[in-house]
């Protein structure tokens, strides 16, 4: 730069590119990375919060799945020692089998361990075919066991014997007849049955293993069969200290959660193990230095070029805000054309808005008085009956939203009563709208004088509909104001044109004193039911009913 003011000065836009170029591309690159880790970090919560999730429902599914079996079994048990005849004990398991579609096979046996009964029949008949030593099952862990502890078992898995070759596990449940052992009866689950628990979504997948390490059930995507043995081993390689991994089969690598059973059984949640990660976790904290260190240096070269484009708008406004006179000339070398353009309209600008300032503060000062008294008579005219001066049917609404629910809420006994003229149609067709007018300004005059507590709301409901609600004191007190009312409406004279006339008022008043509904348009028609019944019974009179 030369200190020799130019004749074209650069544009601006020329120095904000620059300013731009080095303040915005820089702390993108930072946002962006920034994102980036977030991103991964969430992603990693994500998937910790799945697996959990995914462990504890699957947990909780192969427990039911178990406790589902038991109790059939025990119920069946229970059957079996109730007194069934032995004829009907081959019929009943026929039956009890269908109802249970998990069990592939079911039998009892007697105290010795020797199979009597089985099902599904077909296979049980081949079984009879077979030496007394197949049919003895004495040597099973579940015959012992439930023999030995007198509690229901559920094996781990193993292969069938007798009643085919397929891997079950088994649930047996020991029979007693006078506190005396007479046997077992035993069910055996199918493992692939095992497949409706694995149904809830997400791509993780799922392994099964008794306390043995051997096969329960695995996801499709394992190729794992029924019985086979896995080897489970720690990775030493971790992206994460909150997700753990380990090797299967010394194969495949997955991040894995898993939860025992309450009969030792273990639930593995298993998702695929991304490297990606390690290799952006080792990596990403020198790259953060460096643009940090980048971003030193720009920040730098970016407050000097600041400093270089605004200071002369800086002085500019400090001239205008402050209300001193715009220079006449430039004051330094780093102006521009826009800035000089500016300088110039500013100068202009000045003097006329100085003097619009002074007329436009008057006006506006005007203006705002006549708005506010505008707005207080919209406002009196939206909640108000321009006729009798007390609150319209919408003011009453307002009121009663903000007081009936915190009566109601404390139990506070409360009345609404609505007052309806008695045949005031002949009243206007008689005297005229005028002489009606005034009757309703003179009711509405009463409503005032009588109901004046601050907690009593009094409308004009509409046409010569009016409507009262009286909260607090007891409601015998509501029920004399209102009957106070009523006799001053009817000792009320109206002058018409040298003639007096008068005129009376039904009310319908109904109370609240236990039993407080929590609508009050329920209230309002209850109110209006006891109206027109106080018309029935021949008009100027009080009907009331509390509840």
């Amino acid at each position: 730069y030369n200190s020799i003011i130019k004749e074209n000065p650069p544009k601006l836009s020329s120095r904000i590119f620059e300013l731009c170029l080095i303040s915005i591309s820089i702390p993108s690159l930072i946002v962006m990375l920034t994102i980036t880790n977030n991103s991964a970090d969430k992603l990693e919560r994500e998937l910790i919060e799945e697996i959990d999730i995914r462990a504890e429902h699957l947990r909780e599914r192969v427990e039911n799945y178990q406790s589902y079996h038991v109790k059939a079994m025990k119920t069946f048990a229970l059957a079996l020692t109730g007194g069934i005849p032995e004829d009907k004990q081959q019929q009943m398991m026929e039956h009890w089998i269908n109802n249970y579609p998990g069990f592939i096979t079911m039998m009892s046996t007697d105290r010795d361990g020797q199979v009597i009964n089985g099902v599904p029949r077909e296979v049980f008949e081949k079984l009879l075919q077979l030496s007394e030593e197949s049919k003895n099952v004495s040597d099973r862990d579940y015959f012992t066991v439930a023999r030995d502890t007198g509690m229901a078992y559920v094996s781990g898995v193993f292969k069938g014997r007798g009643f085919g070759n397929d891997p079950i596990v088994a649930v047996s449940v020991p029979l007693y007849k006078d506190k005396q052992f007479h046997g077992v009866v035993e069910g055996s689950l199918n493992l692939p049955k095992f497949e409706n628990i694995d149904n809830s979504g997400g791509d993780s997948s799922i392994l099964v293993v008794d306390s043995k390490q051997q096969v329960i059930y695995g996801s499709a995507d394992l190729k794992l069969e029924p019985l086979d043995l896995v080897s489970i081993k720690e990775n030493s390689q971790q992206y994460s200290n909150s997700i753990q991994s380990m090797i299967l089969n010394d194969v495949g690598v997955f991040n894995y959660k898993y939860i025992e059973t309450s009969n030792g059984w273990l639930i593995y949640i298993l998702s695929p193990f991304d490297e990606l990660l390690v290799a952006y976790r080792n990596s990403f904290y020198g790259l953060l230095l460096g643009i940090v260190f980048i971003s030193l240096i720009a920040s730098r070269v970016a407050h000097r070029l600041s400093h270089h484009i605004t200071s002369p708008l800086e002085r500019l406004v400090s001239y205008f805000s402050a209300g001193l006179t715009v220079p006449d000339k430039a004051a330094s070398y780093y102006s521009s054309q826009e800035i000089e353009t500016v300088r110039l309209q500013l100068q202009e600008a000045q003097h006329i808005m100085i003097d619009f300032q002074e007329k436009l503060k008057q006006q506006v000062s005007d203006k705002t008085e006549e708005l506010v008294k505008l707005n207080d008579e919209l406002e009196k005219l939206s909640s108000h009956d321009p006729l009798t001066g007390i609150l319209n049917r919408r003011g009453f609404e307002q009121s009663i939203e903000s007081v009936y629910p915190i009566a109601c809420r404390n139990k506070t006994p409360m009345t609404i009563a609505i007052i309806d003229l008695d045949k005031f149609k002949k009243v206007n067709d008689d005297y005229g709208h005028n002489i009606g007018d005034t009757c309703l300004v003179a009711v509405g005059t009463l409503l005032k004088e009588v109901f004046q507590r601050e907690s009593d709301v009094v409308s004009r409901f509409g046409g010569e509909e009016f409507i009262v609600m009286i909260i607090g004191h007891p409601v015998d007190n509501h029920h004399q104001l209102l009957e106070e009312f009523r006799k001053k409406v009817e000792s009320l004279s109206v002058d018409c044109s040298g003639r007096t006339i008068s005129f009376t008022v039904s009310i319908g008043a109904y109370s609240q004193i236990e039993r407080f509904e929590p609508d009050y348009q329920k209230v309002v028609s209850e109110a209006d039911k006891l109206l027109y019944r106080a018309k029935e019974a021949g008009r100027n009179q009080v009907k009331h009913r509390s509840e």
